[in-house]
């Protein structure tokens, strides 16, 4: 999902790369054709809502610590909101014919007419996704309606890991969910766009949420750890603009970073762990890096991420020069790491991350 471009005022960026219609989403033009997605099971009360089964991570899902990856999660999650979208719902006579063509909230419309930008996500994991004796393929996954604004739409993604048979237990595990917003942008104004009429009278007022989903940007302290990287190639998406799971990668590589230099004194102060916004010699950098990290350590990391919250702001394209600042709440909990993905000194994306502050809760916040 491309990320929503937008400035501090919270409009849409207008300087962005040019765009064709051949970056009109169409599944039957993609591999995803053969993912083998199935179980199709379309509901539409009390909310719109389809479920279906997916592959699933795969053997590359997963980190040194055999945690699963965000960015996975997130890709993973992309796909099948897309394969949900775009999939034929079944609708058949007694006699196995197809009575009508739909698709779920009518979603290769709006993407004929609309470029698609991600505003906002909140990802919720529970302590299952971490834990490896749980099976984390094939996934069931249930998509359902949240809000409809007049240029945007909510919707909540969860996933769960399958029964197994021959097991006592027929229950579905919780793993994780994604509750997101999307804005319509005009392809030629590259503006925030209206949706048609025909949608909002049709389905305005059918998701669960009594309101759209906005999370609240946050102010960058002047004591952060700052870690450089270039947009490459393989950080962009079908939109030619960076895809949304990279800013994750480069939080995650941030704090590790940080955490690599405070933890280490013999670290070699090398160019890819120097920043423009941190000159000076690698002590001085090494206690930037402490004062910016108070309580987090590779084992609080370990446990997993339980909740994740990330706003767009603006874009970044190819080649151009990022830095991931990431710091702590002085005051705040030790599971809490902040970070802004800054370029050319405005923040263009900032993420909270909250880890599992214990290797076991009693009871996880996941929304059902």
């Amino acid at each position: 999902m491309p990320a929503l471009v937008k400035s501090r005022n919270r409009g849409i960026c207008t300087g962005m790369a040019k765009q064709s219609s051949a970056n009109t989403f169409n599944m039957t033009n993609t591999p995803l054709k053969f993912w083998n997605a199935t179980n199709f099971v379309y509901e539409e009360c009390p909310q719109p809502s389809l479920s279906l089964r997916i592959p699933g991570l795969s053997h590359e899902s997963f980190d040194r610590d055999w945690n699963p990856k965000l960015t996975s999660l997130m890709q993973t999650t992309s796909l099948a909101r897309s394969c949900a979208f775009h999939t034929m719902l079944p609708t058949h006579d007694k006699e196995g014919q197809i009575t009508e063509e739909k698709y779920f909230l009518d979603w290769p419309r709006i993407t004929q007419q609309f470029f698609i930008f991600a505003s906002a996500s909140e990802f919720v994991m529970s302590r299952a996704l971490y834990e490896k004796n749980v099976r984390k393929w094939p996934l069931d996954m249930k998509h359902t309606l949240g809000n409809i604004g007049s240029c945007s739409v909510t919707s909540t993604t969860q996933f769960f890991a399958c029964p197994v048979e021959r097991e006592t237990s027929s229950c579905s595990i919780p793993l994780w969910s994604d509750t997101h917003q999307i804005v319509t942008v005009d392809k030629k104004t590259r503006q925030p766009a209206r949706l048609p009429d025909w949608f909002l009278k049709k389905y305005k007022g059918k998701g669960y949420m009594d309101r759209g989903f906005v999370l609240k940007s946050f102010d960058r302290p002047a004591v952060t750890y700052a870690h450089p990287s270039m947009v490459q190639w393989t950080d962009t998406d079908y939109y030619k603009h960076t895809n949304w799971a990279s800013y994750i990668r480069w939080a995650i590589d941030a704090l590790h970073a940080a955490l690599l230099l405070q933890n280490t004194s013999n670290t070699p102060y090398y160019s890819p762990y120097c920043s423009r916004a941190m000159k000076g010699d690698s002590e001085t950098v090494r206690e930037r890096a402490k004062s910016a990290l108070h309580g987090i350590t590779s084992d609080i990391i370990a446990r997993g991420v339980h909740k994740m919250h990330i706003v767009y702001l603006k874009e970044c394209l190819q080649g151009e020069n990022i830095e991931t600042h990431v710091w702590q709440d002085s005051n705040g909990e030790n599971e809490l790491v902040y970070f802004s993905v800054v370029k050319d000194g405005e923040d263009v994306c900032q993420i909270k991350m909250w880890f599992f502050d214990s290797w076991y809760d009693e009871e996880d916040d996941f929304p059902m």
